[in-house]
This record gives structure tokens, sequence and C-alpha cells, in this order.
């Protein structure tokens, strides 16, 4: 068994180390010649580095299990049929290449810029969580209908693009096609040691993990490491929840998802973005009032209102034209 740590993380799963690529490398059957800048990071069952190719700089991930690689692969192909499905990145190159004599497989994409959701929130405070949330659960309901769950969820897995304030989805290694045991998790968003149920590949699996993301985005570190009880059990998230006034508005799909009670990610996505309307109308009022008071009454819409609008419009501009 291969571990490994991202903070106190630890992704699970049986892989052989990658080879390291060397600073020029071109593939073996389409030919395009690639430029290694530097290493991006490292997972279960592959490396992504920053390249520059034609000019133009990519992320390529290369791995020594050529299946692994080309499942990841035909999960980013069948997401990206719709209009502005971006679930992940966008898929540019597949080919082979052989490093020390040892045959790997490899695919360049889309190389996205932007924070992961964990830094994002530390950067511009934890009242963007349920609107990323909302994001999220738009994503995680097109790869679901396409037959997959994500698996390994996580913040760190999960960018937000600089130039648009975008969710979308990165390292597709855990991804797992519905009804198989998953193929790779991280303890933390795990539901099986949360004791809240087993390791197949279903929705609920995913939504579970959203859950608890939810909650361990929204708390102070301090508070997070206070519930790691032993054993874990749901009870100390509900626990979270009941003392947090940010989170006791979302009490119910929090809940639901810990329960498996949702269907889809689409009935789970409703319920979060309708507490987070009403909890963001309430959020002018009281502003206004303050503002009244001071004689301002323009300076009662927060501008993070104002930008959570525009967020929650490019999620459901993605919704209404998928």
């Amino acid at each position: 068994m291969r571990t490994t740590r991202t903070e106190c993380c630890v992704t699970m799963s049986f892989k052989a180390a990658t080879p390291d690529l060397p600073k020029h490398f071109t593939g073996k059957w389409n030919k395009k010649s690639y430029h290694v800048l530097r290493e991006l990071g490292r997972g279960a069952n592959g490396t992504v580095y920053l390249v520059s190719q034609g000019g133009v700089q990519r992320a390529v991930k290369v791995g020594v299990e050529g299946m692994d690689i080309l499942m990841e692969v035909n999960v980013l192909k069948s997401t990206q049929q719709g209009r502005d499905s971006r679930v992940g990145p966008l898929l540019c190159d597949v080919d082979d290449l052989v490093v020390n004599g040892k045959a790997c497989t490899f695919y360049a994409m889309e190389y996205l810029q932007g924070l992961q959701l964990d830094e994002y929130i530390k950067q511009e405070g934890t009242d963007w969580v349920a609107v990323m949330m909302v994001q999220l659960l738009a994503r995680l309901d097109v790869l679901h209908q396409h037959g997959y769950i994500f698996g390994d969820l996580k913040p760190q897995n999960v960018m937000v693009t600089q130039t648009n304030k975008q969710v979308r989805l990165i390292d597709f290694g855990g991804v797992t096609k519905l009804g198989n045991a998953v193929r790779q998790f991280t303890e933390e968003y795990d539901r099986a040691f949360w004791h809240a149920g087993d390791r197949r590949a279903e929705v609920s699996y995913d939504l579970f993990s959203t859950a608890v993301m939810m909650v361990r985005l929204t708390v102070g570190p301090e508070t997070w490491k206070n519930s790691h009880g032993d054993p874990r059990h749901t009870i100390l998230l509900c626990d979270i929840i009941r003392k947090s006034d940010s989170l006791y508005p979302y009490r119910e799909p929090l809940l639901k998802a810990f329960h498996g009670k949702f269907a889809t990610a689409k009935e789970m996505r409703a319920e979060l973005l309708a507490v987070l309307r009403d909890s963001m109308g309430a959020k002018p009022q009281k502003s206004q009032k303050k503002a009244r008071a001071k004689g301002n009454v323009g300076a009662g819409i927060s501008g993070l209102f104002v930008a959570s609008l525009l967020l929650l419009a490019g999620t459901l501009y993605y919704a209404w034209f998928m």
C-alpha cells in the first residue's frame, strides 16, 4: 500500500512508482514535443508536470499503469461533450513514451491557474464555502450522469480558477465506475472511515465527502482537530454543525448527505442553493438598516453579496444549458 500525505490527509491506493520525466520528451505516436518546466505534484497513480508545448503551458500526467491513465482520459473526454461542461481540465493529447526503459502513458491537458479550494477559502473567507459547494455539486452531477463518481473528493482536488472563480475538479485518479469498489480515497472525507457506509462507488459516496468538506472548510483547524474522536462517527460532525452559526442553517441538507438520503447531486445542490439564497437575502437587509442609520443606503448591498450573485449566475447557467 502506498500512502501520500497532504497535511493530515492520507490517500489510499495500490500503485507502482512513476519514473521522473526528462527535461524534453516527444510522444511516441503523435510526435508532439514537450519541455518540462517543473513538477506540480505526485498522486497515487501518476505524476503531474507543468510543461510547455508549442509555446503554450499545459499540465501533463504520466503513469506506468496505462489502463488507469486511459480511464481518466475517457472520463475527461465524456464530460467535455456537453455545452460548457467544464468538469475538469480540457484534454489536449494522449500518447506513450519510454522513460529509463519503462513504458509509460501520459496525457496533456489544460493548465488551470488558480487556487486549491482550501487555499481559496483561507484567502477569501468562509462566506464563500456554500457558494463553492453549489458549484461543485453541479460538476459532480455531470460526472455522475456519465456513470462515474469522483471518489477521492477533498479540497486539494478542487480548483477555483483565477480568471472567472469557477470550480473545476482536478486529479481524476480516484474516479470510479458506479457500482465498483472505490479506487482511491482520503480518510478524512471517506464515509467508511466515519462509519457511515461502505466504499462502494455510488452517488451518495461523493455527496458524503462534499458534506464533510463543507464542514471542514467552514470551521477553524482547532475545532476540526477536536472532532477526531475514536471511533469517528457522524455524530461528531453533527455536533460541530449544531454549534456553528455558519453551518447550522445548512443542517438539513448536510445531515441528509451524511445519511445517504439524496439520490442525485442535483437534489443536494438545490437544497443548499435554497438556503444560500435565503442567507444572502438576509445579509443585505441587515446591511441596509445599518446604512440607513448612517444616511448611506447604497452601501447596504455588500460586495460579497454582489459577487456571490455573479458566481451563482455562472452556476445556474451551467445547470440550465446542460
